[in-house]
Order: structure tokens, then sequence, then C-alpha cells
């Protein structure tokens, strides 16, 4: 059996919070669960989640490409091949820069989206600092 590090569990960890996240803000697409998310003037994630940027065709909302980004990160790490993480990890940083855009375009910000946001970056540093530490 292959012992984990620190590196790994935190890895997992941050995914884990990303896929809850991921998964919540779905259900809230899909059920209209109340969102606990402070409405500002620059903070307002109803609007951003309710804009046109929200979904993807066939009505599908962003947040399950979340989900889903989340639930391969996962599996990825059950593998040794350090490759697959890194190659992930920049798919899903460069998609941030649609939701980033989506976001300014909006002049709004979504805690919740930010917080998948801040994941996905953290994530790809700790998988970047791995594949080239010796």
């Amino acid at each position: 059996m292959q012992k984990r590090d620190n590196i790994f569990w935190l890895e997992a960890a941050l995914a884990a919070i990303g896929l809850i996240i991921s998964a919540y803000l779905t259900v809230y697409h899909y059920f209209g669960l109340p969102l606990s998310c402070p409405a500002t003037q620059v903070i307002d994630c109803g609007i951003v989640l309710s804009s046109k940027f929200a979904t993807i065709p066939f009505g599908i909302p962003v947040s399950v490409l979340g989900v889903v980004w989340c639930a391969i990160f996962l599996y990825l790490l059950t593998f040794k091949d350090k490759e697959y993480k890194l190659y992930w990890n920049v798919v899903g940083f460069f998609s941030l820069f649609y939701f980033w855009f989506a976001e300014y375009s909006l002049g709004k910000i979504c805690l919740y989206c930010t917080a998948v946001h801040a994941i996905v970056v953290a994530l790809l540093l700790l998988v970047i600092w791995q594949y080239f530490k010796k």
C-alpha cells in the first residue's frame, strides 16, 4: 500500500471542499434552495448564478463543471504519475479565465465561485511544486 504524504491529503481536502461547494451550487440551481451569500454592491452570488454565464448549452449549470473537475482531480490522486494532475490542473486554470471574465462583465463576484477558483489555483500551485521538486 502506498504511503500518503501531507500534500496528498491537502490536495484531497481542497478538491473535496471544491466538490462540496460546486455540488451546493448545482443543487441551488436545480432546486432553488436558499443561497446564503451577502448581496452588496460588488458581492452578489444570486446575480452571478442567475446570469447568462451561469449555464452552458442545454441549461446545464457551470457548477456541474466544478463537480466534474473536482471529482476527476480526486480520481487522479490515485495515480502515481504526476503529469495527469498537472495537465488536468492546467485545463482547470485556463477555464477560470471564462469565469473571471463573466464576473468582470457582470461587475459582481460570487463568493462560492471565488472559493472554487482559489481552490483550483491552489491545487495548480501544489501540483507544479510537486512536479518540479526533486
